[in-house]
C-alpha cells in the first residue's frame, strides 16, 4: 500500500544472554531490583552543614538540622544546631537544642542548650534547661523560662498595652476637710 523508497527498516529486537553484562551509562537512572521500592533520598533528616572554609554574610534558617564549622553574620534559626569549635558566630542563635562549642556573640534562646569546654559566648542566654561545662566562657545573663523560643517584642508589648489599657485609673479622692494638700 505505501511504497517506500529503499530499504524496509525492519525493528531492532535484541536478546539479551544471560550472563551478558551491560555497559552503565551514568546518566541514566537503572530500575529498582524487582521487589524493591525505588524512594527519592530524603534529606530533611541530614543535616545541612557550613564547612570550615566558608563565611555567610545573613540570615540562616531551616525547619531541620544545622551544623555550623564556618562562620556566620546574622541570625541562625534550627530544630537543632550545633556549633562547632571552629565556628564563629555574630547573630542571635533560635533552636531547640543548641550545643555550641565555639565562639557565639548574640543573644542564644533554646529549649536544650549545652556550652561545651571550648565555648566562648557573649550575650544573653534564654532556655529552658542549660548544661555548662568546665572551661566555657560565658559572659552576659541567663534566665530560665518555659517558653524560651517565645516570641518577645511587638507581641509582648501589645500584651501589655492593652492590659494598661484595660485597668481604669483610680478614681480621684478629694481631701478629707481639715488636711491640707501641702
Amino acid at each position: 500500500m505505501f511504497a517506500s523508497k529503499g530499504k524496509v527498516k525492519e525493528p531492532v529486537t535484541t536478546l539479551q544472554k544471560e550472563n551478558e553484562v551491560m555497559p552503565e551509562i551514568s546518566s541514566i537512572q537503572r530500575p529498582a531490583p524487582s521487589g524493591s521500592v525505588n524512594k527519592p533520598r530524603s534529606t530533611s533528616n541530614s543535616p545541612s552543614i557550613i564547612s570550615k572554609d566558608l563565611k555567610i554574610v545573613g540570615n540562616l534558617q531551616s525547619p531541620n538540622d544545622i551544623i555550623i564549622e564556618g562562620k556566620v553574620e546574622g541570625d541562625i534559626s534550627a530544630r537543632n544546631l550545633t556549633v562547632k569549635e571552629t565556628s564563629e558566630i555574630e547573630g542571635h542563635i533560635r533552636a531547640e537544642e543548641a550545643i555550641l562549642e565555639g565562639f557565639v556573640k548574640g543573644e542564644v534562646r533554646g529549649s536544650k542548650i549545652r556550652l561545651n569546654k571550648s565555648a566562648r559566648v557573649q550575650g544573653d542566654i534564654i532556655h529552658g534547661t542549660i548544661a555548662i561545662e568546665a572551661g566555657a566562657h560565658f559572659e552576659g545573663t541567663v534566665k530560665r523560662t518555659e517558653e524560651p523560643l517565645g516570641f518577645s517584642g511587638k507581641k509582648e508589648m501589645k500584651s501589655n498595652q492593652s492590659a494598661q489599657q484595660n485597668k481604669s485609673p483610680a478614681p480621684l479622692q478629694k481631701p478629707a476637710q481639715g488636711n491640707k494638700i501641702v
